[in-house]
């Protein structure tokens, strides 16, 4: 099947991004963002979908990435379509990543809380002679 392929590549390029240097990877990064912005077709929507989906590059956007999925033609495909199925799986990869991003920084919070009242406590005992 063609959608098989085609959903079979871009899992591979998805693998040689991330074997590319930051500087490489950031030239193809502008490069189908350019490409996209003037075509928008299908395969350059998932291509830059997956480039901002590549960890610790300075443009992941979660909210442009789920915007860029949610505008796939491949989502109002039938739904045993490999493209559809593919989508899919990136909005919920996208969607469990910013739960954890929430979680994580909500930990965070409260750690910091902690450590200030401790640093307080600490503050407020009076030095022993």
């Amino acid at each position: 099947m063609k959608e098989n392929a085609e959903v079979s590549a871009l899992l591979a390029y998805y693998q040689d991004l991330l074997a590319m240097p930051p500087e490489e990877l950031k030239r193809e990064f502008q490069g189908i963002n350019q490409s996209f912005a003037r075509d928008r077709s299908e395969l350059g929507r998932l291509r830059l979908a997956l480039l901002m989906c590549v960890p610790g590059a300075a443009w992941r956007d979660d909210a442009r990435l789920l915007a860029l999925l949610d505008g796939a033609a491949s989502r109002k495909t039938p739904s045993d379509s490999p493209r559809h199925q593919f989508i899919v799986l990136l909005q919920k990869l996208v969607i469990e990543r910013q739960r954890e991003q929430k979680r994580a920084d909500e930990l965070q919070q409260k750690l910091d809380t902690m450590l200030t009242i401790e640093r307080n406590l600490r503050g407020r005992q009076s030095p022993k002679k």
